[in-house]
């Protein structure tokens, strides 16, 4: 009977509930709701327990107290119960009666209920050297029972706890947000984050006001702004952070049916509409989609909890101010302090705003934190907008960003001294970036809904700025040594400082984000006092940004109309080796995994073919290709080698674009993995090189050359769980016949897996060739071999739109099509054989796959060896590839035949 009342009690509510968060109500009042009738069934069940008790004649000093969130008044959707019984005695057994006389009732509703019993002096005693418990006594709320238990809990712990181990208190609590951050990501910017446990969440939230308490009894953040232990402006930010993060929380909760705190990409799509995030253009955010401006407000959010967090944490543990601490004036406003950069009268920043950046050129030059109080103050007032305009007219400010911006430190900034680890980071996150530039704001926060790009867009440019630094130290010298002797080379380096920092400046405007952040770029680097030259020259690498790693990566840069368009749009060395640069440092912190060796070395390549052919033409002369330099260059190198006469005629029988694609160190030893074919119908070889990805590999098949040959081979790899990360296809000429002598990088299918490549593999992908192209094995047996996901472990992924374009004028020779579309199985092979079926020969394949999004290339010719003119031949030829990867959704492996 008891039972099937709370399950009715609870199901009312919890509908109502639910309909009050669809109704778009406040997920912070839902939870203090859900709390207020939780304590109404909890309260009636505790009554009744205690009445069963007293009427037995068995009288008992009992209370029930709610701690954790529930404590604090606040109750998700799903959330679980944590619960004491506070008695007089551990060992009196009517306490354990009215325990489990709540419990069963509440274990039958399928609740999940953390409990325990203890008595006053017990739970005292244990709060001393246990965070867990200590924390839980400032959260600790009577439900139900005797009044007097529970303020003797609180009475007890202000006196035996917290006023004398408050400071030890809150560096256990620093400690264990830094273990549980590096457990949830180490970020606030995870693609995926978690709402409660992740940096900036909710329990984030939580200890910036247990730290509160614990200093001054402050619990609510207007109550920490009268203790002055926040100012106005923080307390607003953690108030809105937390109905931000309590609404999103419950949507979740809503959404799963039970406790569900991360953030999928599914639930952010889903959470974006239900909050009213669209993808119409708006004034703020032209063409931005409504989930990535709800991401930005998240990220926003998250980093006020952390940043407030940082600083209020910092101030709870710091020592007093001893008076006899060494102090040495800088002579510019500020002091070293205790081993710290602080002012010697923050009230000067009002009058003096360029002493902002002054504290900060010290942290750099000296390597010293700056004094939390000082931190505090620059953000206090680089929230002022008057303040942050009258910094922008300061000529001193403007030098001094500058110099924070473009120099070059000896070495990185030291441990401790900035807390990001980035002297453009620190200022960014106090304020002063914004203050300075605030055609930053729009992108601060702002996420590209994707899994490539894996930081926000604000934390991505800062990270190419420090990147560069790195380049520039020499940091870098062994995995870009090109790079590096430009850097070093380089007379000026101010405006590409400030063309990488605005580079993605132009993103969620709409538009084109390089030509907007163009028109964004030139003004602003004439505000910082850049001469009208070095601005436009930051217009330019802003506009043109994306276009070397588009000619590396999609294009045939032996073809001389590739080169010529490049030659003419970039125009002198200077602009080449600047544009070059940004392209690397762009390319390196985009993701982890975004600037492969190979991705590297073809960036290398094209800066060394465009650097000649720009000198050429200056000179006015025609220099040889880069081809033809490379096949001068490999006589040089090999003739008279040991193996040399073998490694020159395989150069001498390979394309132009193999030299220019690969150099010359990988021709030995291409060059033996041609003659081991033999006689055999195909031959599978595996390379690793120095500085590639780990878990990459690449994979040389030779075989003779044919028609639908591409369509086969990415039919075998997808069959072996191999994923294309790129793909360079050959035709070697030789007196026997045109031979296929084809490059791939492959790694596992899978997230994540880095496993190297085994030679079974390799001998197992040598077979299935073999039989293959032989007719013995069917290529619907390769293709069943997809992979399956269970059900409950796959995941939704952004979306990705599929765009064919087609385009006659790239080449003079080719028709060449592009493919952007989502990254799936055995999709080389349906596109490939879309084209064979078309009736196209591949002259050249280009694949690159970048997250979850291929962008793959391809050079065809038609049956009578030129372009494809017709207009109807065109549209027949995407609507056949469109066909053909929409099929792969739904895979039909018996109905395909090898491509023969």
């Amino acid at each position: 009977m008891l039972g099937a009342v709370c399950q009715e009690y609870r199901d009312r509510h919890r509908a109502a509930l639910a309909a009050r968060v669809r109704a778009g109500e406040s997920g912070l009042s839902v939870a203090s709701a859900h709390a207020r009738i939780v304590d109404g069934m909890l309260s009636a069940l505790f009554c009744a327990a205690d009445a069963t008790l007293r009427s037995r004649g068995q009288k008992a000093r009992l209370a029930l107290a709610a701690v954790g969130g529930y404590g604090r008044g606040h109750l998700g959707l799903s959330s679980d119960l944590d619960l004491i019984v506070l008695t007089e005695r551990a060992d009196d057994p009517r306490a354990a009666q009215v325990a489990e006389a709540l419990l069963y009732p509440l274990w039958d509703l399928g609740l999940e209920i953390g409990h325990a019993v203890r008595e006053v002096e017990g739970t005292l005693l244990l709060a001393r050297d246990d965070l867990r418990t200590a924390t839980m006594l400032l959260d600790v709320r009577r439900v139900a029972g005797d009044a007097g238990l529970v303020e003797d809990l609180l009475r007890g712990a202000r006196r035996q706890v917290f006023d004398p181990g408050g400071t030890e208190i809150v560096e256990k609590l620093i400690a264990e947000r830094i273990t549980r951050h590096e457990r949830f990501g180490g970020s606030r910017y995870l693609l995926e984050p978690d709402v409660k446990h992740g940096c900036g969440g909710l329990r984030d939230l939580d200890i910036v006001l247990w730290a509160t308490q614990i200093r001054k009894g402050a619990k609510t953040p207007e109550e920490a702004v009268r203790a002055s232990l926040l100012v106005s402006r923080e307390a607003e930010a953690l108030t809105a952070a937390r109905e931000a993060l309590w609404t999103i929380r419950q949507e979740l909760h809503l959404r799963a049916g039970r406790r569900q705190d991360r953030l999928t990409f599914e639930d952010q799509e889903e959470v974006a509409v239900r909050l009213g995030y669209t993808d119409d253009a708006s004034a703020s955010a032209p063409g931005m989609l409504g989930v990535e401006r709800f991401m930005q407000g998240y990220y926003r959010h998250a980093r006020a909890v952390e940043q407030v967090g940082e600083r209020v944490l910092e101030a709870a543990v710091q020592p007093e101010r001893r008076e006899r601490a060494r102090s040495d004036d800088n002579g510019d406003g500020t002091l070293v302090f205790d081993a710290r950069i602080t002012f010697k009268d923050s009230e000067t920043l009002a009058s003096d705003p360029a002493l902002a950046l002054r504290l900060y050129r010290q942290v750099m030059r000296r390597g010293l934190p700056a004094y939390g109080f000082a931190r505090e103050a620059v953000a206090r007032v680089a929230a002022d907008l008057a303040w942050c305009a009258r910094l922008r007219e300061s000529t001193e400010a403007r030098e001094i960003f500058l110099e924070l911006l473009s120099t070059s430190a000896e070495a990185p900034p030291r441990p401790g001294s900035t807390r990001s680890g980035s002297i453009l980071g620190e200022l960014h996150e106090v304020g002063l970036m914004l203050a300075m530039l605030p055609e930053f704001e729009p992108v601060t926060g702002r996420v590209q809904h994707d899994i490539y790009h894996v930081y926000t867009v604000d934390v991505h440019s800062i990270a190419a700025v420090d990147r560069l630094r790195a380049v520039l130290r020499g940091d870098q010298a062994e995995e870009l040594p090109l790079a590096t002797q430009l850097a070093s080379e380089a007379p000026s380096r101010v405006a590409l400082f400030v063309g990488v920092l605005l580079h993605d400046v132009g993103k969620g405007r709409g538009r084109d984000h390089s030509v907007i952040g163009a028109e964004l770029a030139k003004p602003a680097a004439l505000r910082l006092g850049l001469s009208e030259e070095d601005a436009a020259h930051v217009e330019w690498l802003v506009r043109d940004h994306l276009r070397l790693y588009h000619w590396a990566m999609r294009r045939d840069t032996s073809d001389p109309a590739t080169l010529r368009e490049i030659v003419d749009a970039i125009g002198t060395v200077e602009r080449l080796r600047d544009l070059y640069l940004l392209t690397l440092v762009d390319l390196g912190t985009t993701s982890p995994t975004a600037l492969s060796s190979w991705k590297a070395r073809m960036l290398d390549d094209l800066f060394l073919v465009a650097r000649s052919a720009i000198e050429a033409a200056a000179a006015g002369t025609t220099p040889p290709s880069r081809a033809a330099q490379l096949r001068a260059q490999a006589r040089a190198t090999y003739e008279g080698a040991s193996g040399g006469e073998a490694t020159l005629a395989f150069i001498a029988e390979m394309p132009d674009r193999y030299l220019v694609t690969h150099g010359l160190a990988l021709a030995p030893e291409h060059a033996v993995i041609a003659r081991a074919r033999g006689e055999l119908r195909v031959h599978v070889a595996a390379t690793h090189h120095a500085g590639a990805l780990e878990g990459d590999a690449e994979l040389v098949v030779v075989a003779d050359d044919r028609r639908g040959l591409l369509a086969d081979i990415a039919a075998v790899l997808a069959g072996n769980r191999l994923a294309i990360q790129s793909a360079h296809i050959y035709t070697r000429q030789r007196a026997t016949g045109a031979e296929a002598f084809d490059v791939f990088q492959v790694r596992r299918h899978g997230a994540g897996d880095s496993t190297p490549l085994e030679e079974a593999t390799v001998a197992r992908v040598a077979r299935d060739l073999e039989g293959l192209l032989g007719g013995t094995l069917p290529l619907a047996d390769v293709l069943a071999r997809r992979p399956t996901t269970p059900s409950w472990a796959e995941r939704k992924r952004p979306a990705v739109k599929t765009e064919i374009l087609i385009d006659n004028d790239v080449s003079p020779r080719f028709t060449v099509i592009d493919v952007f579309t989502l990254d799936r199985f055995a999709l080389l092979h349906a596109i490939a054989r879309a084209l064979h079926e078309a009736g196209l020969s591949i002259a050249l394949s280009k694949v690159s796959t970048e997250g979850e999004r291929v962008a793959d290339v391809f050079y065809v010719s038609g049956a009578d060896g030129g372009k494809i003119m017709e207009p109807t031949a065109i549209e027949s030829i995407r609507a056949s590839l469109v066909r053909a990867i929409e099929a792969l959704a739904q895979p039909s492996p018996s109905s395909v035949q090898p491509a023969a």
